[in-house]
Protein backbone atom coordinates (compact mmCIF):
# COMPACT_ATOMS: atom_id res chain seq x y z
CA UNK A 1 0.00 0.00 0.00
CA UNK A 2 1.48 3.34 -0.95
CA UNK A 3 1.75 6.23 1.45
CA UNK A 4 -0.92 8.28 -0.36
CA UNK A 5 -3.46 5.45 -0.31
CA UNK A 6 -2.76 4.82 3.35
CA UNK A 7 -3.25 8.50 4.21
CA UNK A 8 -6.51 8.62 2.28
CA UNK A 9 -7.71 5.44 3.98
CA UNK A 10 -6.85 6.75 7.45
CA UNK A 11 -8.55 10.10 6.78
CA UNK A 12 -11.69 8.36 5.48
CA UNK A 13 -11.77 6.16 8.57
CA UNK A 14 -11.52 9.25 10.77
CA UNK A 15 -14.39 10.94 8.98
CA UNK A 16 -16.46 7.76 9.13
CA UNK A 17 -15.81 7.44 12.85
CA UNK A 18 -17.28 10.93 13.34
CA UNK A 19 -20.19 10.69 10.88
CA UNK A 20 -21.64 7.33 11.89
CA UNK A 21 -22.46 8.21 15.54
CA UNK A 22 -23.91 11.58 14.53
CA UNK A 23 -26.14 10.03 11.87
CA UNK A 24 -27.30 7.35 14.32
CA UNK A 25 -28.16 10.04 16.86
CA UNK A 26 -30.14 12.08 14.33
CA UNK A 27 -32.01 8.99 13.14
CA UNK A 28 -33.03 8.11 16.69
CA UNK A 29 -34.56 11.50 17.46
CA UNK A 30 -38.35 11.43 17.61
CA UNK A 31 -40.19 13.13 14.81
CA UNK A 32 -43.13 15.41 15.36
CA UNK A 33 -46.49 13.68 15.20
CA UNK A 34 -47.65 16.34 12.72
CA UNK A 35 -45.10 15.04 10.22
CA UNK A 36 -45.77 11.37 10.90
CA UNK A 37 -48.27 9.61 8.64
CA UNK A 38 -51.23 7.82 10.17
CA UNK A 39 -51.12 4.05 10.51
CA UNK A 40 -52.44 2.34 7.39
CA UNK A 41 -55.18 -0.02 8.62
CA UNK A 42 -54.41 -2.27 5.64
CA UNK A 43 -50.75 -2.76 6.64
CA UNK A 44 -49.65 -6.19 7.85
CA UNK A 45 -48.79 -4.86 11.32
CA UNK A 46 -52.17 -3.12 11.72
CA UNK A 47 -54.06 -6.20 10.59
CA UNK A 48 -52.05 -8.48 12.87
CA UNK A 49 -52.94 -6.25 15.84
CA UNK A 50 -56.54 -5.69 14.62
CA UNK A 51 -55.95 -1.90 14.65
CA UNK A 52 -58.95 0.35 13.99
CA UNK A 53 -58.92 4.16 13.82
CA UNK A 54 -62.06 4.45 15.98
CA UNK A 55 -62.52 2.10 18.91
CA UNK A 56 -65.83 0.30 19.32
CA UNK A 57 -65.04 -0.31 23.00
CA UNK A 58 -66.16 2.65 25.12
CA UNK A 59 -63.49 2.26 27.80
CA UNK A 60 -60.58 1.27 25.52
CA UNK A 61 -58.78 3.57 23.09
CA UNK A 62 -55.19 4.36 22.14
CA UNK A 63 -55.38 7.59 24.17
CA UNK A 64 -55.99 5.55 27.33
CA UNK A 65 -53.38 2.89 26.54
CA UNK A 66 -50.03 2.65 28.34
CA UNK A 67 -48.21 2.23 25.03
CA UNK A 68 -49.56 5.51 23.55
CA UNK A 69 -46.95 8.24 23.99
CA UNK A 70 -48.81 11.16 22.42
CA UNK A 71 -50.10 14.15 24.37
CA UNK A 72 -53.36 13.55 26.23
CA UNK A 73 -55.20 16.22 24.23
CA UNK A 74 -53.77 15.34 20.80
CA UNK A 75 -55.79 13.67 18.05
CA UNK A 76 -52.86 11.47 17.01
CA UNK A 77 -49.62 10.33 18.54
CA UNK A 78 -46.80 7.80 18.40
CA UNK A 79 -47.03 4.20 19.51
CA UNK A 80 -44.00 1.87 19.72
CA UNK A 81 -46.00 -0.90 18.03
CA UNK A 82 -46.23 1.20 14.85
CA UNK A 83 -42.80 2.82 14.38
CA UNK A 84 -42.79 5.62 11.83
CA UNK A 85 -46.57 6.02 12.01
CA UNK A 86 -48.99 7.81 14.30
CA UNK A 87 -52.11 6.21 15.76
CA UNK A 88 -55.43 7.95 16.35
CA UNK A 89 -56.02 8.59 20.05
CA UNK A 90 -59.56 7.26 19.49
CA UNK A 91 -58.16 4.09 17.87
CA UNK A 92 -57.74 0.62 19.32
CA UNK A 93 -55.66 -2.53 18.81
CA UNK A 94 -55.47 -5.96 20.41
CA UNK A 95 -52.33 -4.96 22.35
CA UNK A 96 -54.33 -2.45 24.44
CA UNK A 97 -53.00 -2.07 28.00
CA UNK A 98 -54.94 0.35 30.24
CA UNK A 99 -52.99 3.14 31.91
CA UNK A 100 -52.60 2.61 35.62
Amino acid sequence: MTDIKRRKFVSLMGVSAAVIPVSALVASLPSRADDTPAVDPESAQAQALQYVAVSEKADQSCGTCTLYTGAADSEMGPCPLFPGSAVHSAGWCSAFVPKA
